[in-house]
Formats: structure tokens, sequence, C-alpha cells
């Protein structure tokens, strides 16, 4: 069998697809699995030693680029193609892919474009895109599949990881914690400071050394609010996404929103602390290494972009350090007791 996955973006989303070549292969040994995505997202998927293939596409390439990728597909004569983006352009691209098997969620508005609509699961995100593998898979039952994301760094992307840490004396013996703090959505951002009094605690009571990331365009958000990080507490380098998923899978506890460095750490088995606004638990990777805290509103989830209740957003901004304060203790302690 031969199959292509789609997922272009975003970052986090094609990180929550990378079980899927390890899954169908358990049942396709000898399957060959390509993935495309955009350009930009390459390094999440690269090295996954059960893709065959990286296809990539532009994200603002127009109707040239369009054809030139629907021609590159329909040259590698696809048996499957699983859309896990599911917009128009992979609508288009899976329709006249020319593969047997065009397969797509059942509640999609676009499945006329597919012939293989399936039941969608319930579940953590990793559980629902298994559903594409159904018609695949004899008696297909997702929970005896690992629905867990795996993300793997180059060999030279872990090297400059390495000087990245050695630069600010973080040692492999140091308790690193990596802090993401930005969101496009301010629903799903916790307040700067909130962060910042959480990284100050965890240096002065569980002697962490603090690497605060950010993505590409959002370092501004991090420097506009402070001056002078705190004694042990570091600013990212700029860094290209190849690196920052190395870098995010040194640390020994990640630290953040939902947002795209929370999948990338849980790809890699590192130890998730996330808070959430308006989004939903289920984004946390059902284990006991990844956990979450959150406000307990009843409006939680609004799965909104903007707060219908106040424009301070309360979940983000009235749930402080002192909230979390003793969930994220115990947790600390149960994943150093783990190590």
């Amino acid at each position: 069998m031969k199959f292509l996955l789609i997922q272009l973006y975003q970052t986090g989303d094609v990180a929550l697809t990378t079980h899927i070549p390890r899954e169908l292969k358990k049942y396709y040994p000898d399957a060959e699995i390509d993935f495309l995505t955009f350009k930009a997202n390459r390094p999440v998927v690269e090295n996954n030693p059960n893709i065959r293939n990286i296809l990539t596409t532009e994200r603002k390439g127009g109707i040239r680029e369009m054809a030139r990728i629907i021609k590159e597909v329909r040259g590698n004569r696809y048996d499957a193609i699983l859309d896990f983006h599911n917009n128009p352009r992979t609508a288009y691209i899976t329709f006249l892919s020319g593969a047997k098997y065009k397969v797509c969620y059942g509640n999609s508005p676009r499945k006329f474009f597919y012939n293989t609509p399936v039941k969608v699961y319930d579940g953590c995100p990793g559980v629902i895109k298994l559903s594409l593998t159904a018609p695949f898979i004899k008696n297909f039952d997702p929970s005896k599949l690992n629905a867990k994301p795996e993300v793997f760094p180059s060999a030279s992307a872990s090297a400059s990881a390495e000087e990245i840490l050695k630069s600010f004396g973080i040692s492999h013996s140091d308790f690193l914690v990596t802090m993401s703090p930005t969101h496009k959505r301010d629903t799903r951002r916790w307040k700067f400071e909130h962060f910042m009094d959480t990284a100050e605690y965890l240096v002065k009571e569980h002697s962490a050394k603090v690497l605060i990331t950010y993505g590409p365009g959002e370092k501004e958000y991090i420097t506009d609010r402070i001056t002078q990080m705190p004694k042990n507490v570091f600013l990212m380098p700029q860094t290209n996404l190849s690196e920052f998923i190395a870098v995010i899978g040194k640390a020994k506890l990640h630290i953040g929103n939902d947002s795209a460095p929370h999948h990338i750490a849980t790809g890699q088995n590192v130890p998730t602390f996330i808070v959430i606004g308006s989004t939903s638990p289920h984004w946390v990777f059902p284990s006991p290494e990844h956990t979450y805290a959150n406000a307990g509103l009843e409006c939680q989830p609004c799965l909104k972009s903007t707060c219908r209740i106040s424009p301070e957003i309360p979940c983000m901004s009235q749930f402080g350090f002192k909230d979390i304060k003793e969930k994220l203790n115990t947790f600390i302690k149960k994943q150093k007791s783990r190590s």
C-alpha cells in the first residue's frame, strides 16, 4: 500500500499527526507512507522513521504551485490519501489525486470531494486523527492504538541546541524547564506576568533553569514586557524550527499555553504542564506525564477567539500562579520520582 497523509498546517496540528505513520506500519509493515505539508513545517516530520518521503508545498504559491503539487501527487500513484487537513486546497488535491481511497472525516462539509468518509471517534486529537485509518485496519478499535505523537530532532539541530544551552550555562544535570508564554489568540494566552511568577518560583524552589521560548515574530511580545530576565531565567535566541524542536526536546519539563511547543514537547516525551483558557482539556495527551490547569469557570471551554465575559479574559488574567502552584508542585514531584 502507498499512503499519502496530508496536514499542511498549523505546526501543532502537524505534530499531532506524526503518530499515524507508526500506527499504519503496525498493520502494513511494507507500506510506503509519504507526508504532504507546508515547507515551513517540514522539520516536524523530518527524521520520522516511518515516513518514506516528505512532499512540501508553499502557502502562497498560487494556481501554478497548486497545479505542480497535484501533478506530483498524481505521479506518485498513491493507493490511499488520508486528508487530515480537509480545507478547500487539500480537498482539491485529494479529489484530483487518482488514489483509490480518498479518505476524510465523515462530518466534513467537503466530503463530496472524497469517496471514503469515516466515522469520527471521540478522544484527544490523536484519537480523532486515527479515525482516518479505520478503513485499513481490521476490527478497528482506537483504544488498541497509540495516539501519542512522535517528533524526532535532527542530529545537527540537537548539536545546535546543546550549544544554545551551553551558552547559558545549562548542563544535562540541570532541571531545565522550557516555557512558552506566546499564542496568537488572546483567549488561549495566559498572562505573561503569571508565567514570570511561575518561572521565578521554579528557580527558587526547584533550582530550575528556565528557558523562555517564542516563535517567528513573537520575540517582541516578551521583550516589550520585560527588559531584564531574573536570575536563571533566559530568553532563547532566535532559532529555526529544527533547532526549536531540539531545544524543547532537551527539557525536563515544558510549561506553556495550548500551542505548538506543547505538542512538540509531548512528541519528544517531555512532561508538559499547560494552562488552558478557551480550549478544551482534550488537547492534552491523556497520560501521567501530561497535565493542565484551568480556572474552572462555567464558560470554559468556550472555544472562542474573543471573550464574551470581559476584554480582560478572566480565565487567563484572574487565574494566576497561586492558583496553579499546588498542582504544579505535585506534578513536578511525580515527574522527578519517575526519572
